[in-house]
């Protein structure tokens, strides 16, 4: 079971990583569901405040979300070797967070770094209704390499 959520968290990982290099072009909708917005003044205000989101239907689309999120939010630490880290959460029904700490970590300098996304991601869309549970439980890896 435990190998089972740590292949389907390098899974989300992945396609998170995957899903930033889709830059979209002015023309284009985002994977929310949104026009991307061209003017100055709007992306000046997208920077502060988070985009309008779709709703999240099921659980499985919102395992795709969260690593995104939390990746977007994330500043790794600059080291001079190849590391990852692996954060463990639990998400309320709300979206807000609790019970956040590393897992397991190859360069412990980093992990500030990765705690910091976590909680400046919060909170996160809400869970899907269709989800019956108060809370799920997510554990994500925090890749970084030197380039």
């Amino acid at each position: 079971m435990k190998k089972l959520f740590v292949l389907l968290s390098l899974l989300c990982l992945a396609i998170a990583v995957y899903a930033f290099d889709y830059v979209p072009k002015s023309t284009d909708v985002n994977p929310f569901g949104n026009k991307v917005q061209t003017s100055q003044k709007t992306q000046q205000a997208s920077a502060v405040s988070q985009p309008e989101m779709r709703e999240i239907m099921n659980i499985t689309e919102y395992f795709r979300y969260l690593p995104a999120e939390v990746h977007r939010h994330w500043t790794p630490y600059k080291a001079d070797k190849d590391y990852e880290v692996a954060v463990r959460f639990k998400v309320n029904r709300d979206g807000t967070i609790a019970d956040t700490q590393i897992v397991s970590t190859d360069y412990p300098a980093a992990n500030a770094s990765v705690l910091k996304a976590v909680k400046s991601g919060a909170p996160y869309q809400p869970l899907p209704r269709s989800y019956k549970q108060d809370s799920v439980k997510a554990q994500i890896i925090l890749e970084y390499h030197k380039k």
